[in-house]
């Protein structure tokens, strides 16, 4: 009963926090059989929250860090949202260890219920784009689970890459990448007759087909430099290729075509990748010093830096002002009080997408309910309040896109307010763009 409150109230809120959330080949879990579910972990609960809403109404349950099963009603709460509890040696030292017994007994339990159970397979949660080593548990509790169930039982692991634009953003974009199924019993053979080779050559087929799922940056010090190819490349590219941005696994090919670039420049090109770092960053800064975006300087949207595209924005936006006032008003609170307490609270920037939603989820429905038993106090009837509160809620999805629109419009005036900057931006991209085609 918990679950299915909490699922489906978290729905209105996901779509607020991420601008787009998409699945590929979710049906890949959806069906009768046990599945392991392997996947990375870069945003700490907000992961498993984002492929249950994803994959709903499959029920899937995930393994969680015991350390957070505090005696009483959290671990009460947890399990009763299907989490399952694993130690980890710097979590609850060798006394921890000893309880993971009675986690792979659970895990078991659940597959023969045909359960979906999510294995964060790396063993840490990080914000990066790349795949960590695997854990050697991984194939142990897998083939345990297998042994649990019995011969020619039908036990998959399916291996998912969770790509987010930025996890810990607002409005940012979730996409989850489902491979195919890996049966189980495919191996069997070969751990049954060794199986401490069969765990680690498990490892290494199964590490290659998550890697394939997300978009893997070879050296951390070139993190900052495919993002900055991405925002130069990506929707030019989707455009070249004929894809819709809309669609995130579109978005997903690109950015790993350039994230590809950025790995073979540093094996093969590393000085001209060097030269683009030095000039990118010095790029970058002028933007961020002038309140700009690299969009502006796009030749795909020269056509927007013009005195008359910038009056038609203009009238669009004074048309959607009272809109706008009327979602300000009516959410500043909640969204101001969320705001704030995350970034009190949370110092791991894995956590803030978490806690934000949760916050949000709390305070956003206080404030409606605080709207409607306002209005209804005041009038005689209940058709008032509720079309306030339907119209703070529609003014406020409007909101979510206006406020983009006015920082994109004052982008604008500034760069036909000065040409010059204008053209002396235009002309670095243009060679940035350039030293990209070398890579």
């Amino acid at each position: 009963m918990i679950w299915h409150i909490l699922r489906y109230w978290i729905s209105f809120v996901l779509p607020v926090f991420y601008k787009r959330i998409q699945g590929r080949n979710i049906k890949n879990i959806q069906g009768e059989n046990p599945v392991i579910i392997a996947m990375n972990h870069p945003n700490a609960f907000t992961d498993p929250i984002l492929i249950t809403h994803l994959s709903y109404p499959v029920k899937v349950k995930y393994l969680a860090r015991g350390d957070a099963f505090k005696p009483g009603f959290a671990a009460w709460f947890l399990s009763r949202l299907g989490i399952v509890p694993i130690f980890r040696i710097q979590d609850g030292g060798r006394e921890g260890l000893k309880k993971n017994d009675d986690a792979y007994r659970m895990v078991n339990n659940l597959l023969k219920k045909k359960n979906k159970i999510i294995v964060f397979a790396e063993g840490l949660c990080i914000q990066e784009r790349r795949l960590r080593p695997l854990k050697k548990g991984v194939s142990r509790m897998i083939f345990g689970a297998y042994d649990y169930l019995g011969e020619n039982n039908n036990l998959t692991v399916v291996p998912v890459g969770i790509n987010y634009s930025q996890p810990d953003k607002f409005r940012s974009t979730a996409f989850y990448n489902f491979g195919e199924p890996i049966p189980v019993k495919d191996y069997i053979a070969e751990y049954r007759e060794n199986p401490a080779k069969a765990n680690n050559n498990f490892l290494q087929i199964l590490a290659p087909k998550m890697k394939e799922l997300v978009t893997h940056i070879n050296n951390p010090e070139n993190d900052q430099t495919v993002l900055h190819v991405e925002i130069i490349c990506k929707k030019d590219r989707l455009k070249e290729l004929g894809l819709t941005f809309r669609d995130l696994h579109n978005d997903f090919i690109v950015l790993k075509e350039l994230t590809e670039k950025v790995n073979h420049a540093e094996a093969e090109h590393p000085e001209i990748l060097s030269e683009f770092k030095t000039k990118a960053k010095i790029y970058f800064d002028t933007l961020k010093k002038n309140k700009l975006r690299d969009w502006l300087f796009s030749p795909r949207q020269k056509y927007k830096i013009s005195p008359l595209h910038l009056f038609l924005r203009t009238l669009l936006l004074i048309l959607g002002f009272p809109a706008f006032i009327i979602a300000l008003v009516g959410n500043f609170f909640p969204y101001k009080l969320t705001e704030k307490l995350t970034r009190k609270i949370v110092k791991n920037k894995e956590f803030y997408s978490s806690f934000a939603i949760a916050l949000g989820m709390i305070f956003f429905m206080l404030n409606y309910v605080l709207w409607f038993a306002i209005t209804y106090s005041l009038s005689d009837n209940v058709i008032s309040p509720l079309l306030l509160v339907s119209t703070i809620l529609a003014c406020s999805w409007i909101g979510l896109y206006y406020y983009p629109f006015i920082k994109k419009t004052v982008g604008i005036y500034r760069i036909i307010k000065n040409k010059t900057l204008y053209n002396d931006l235009f002309e670095k991209r243009k060679e940035l763009v350039s030293l990209i085609n070398k890579f």
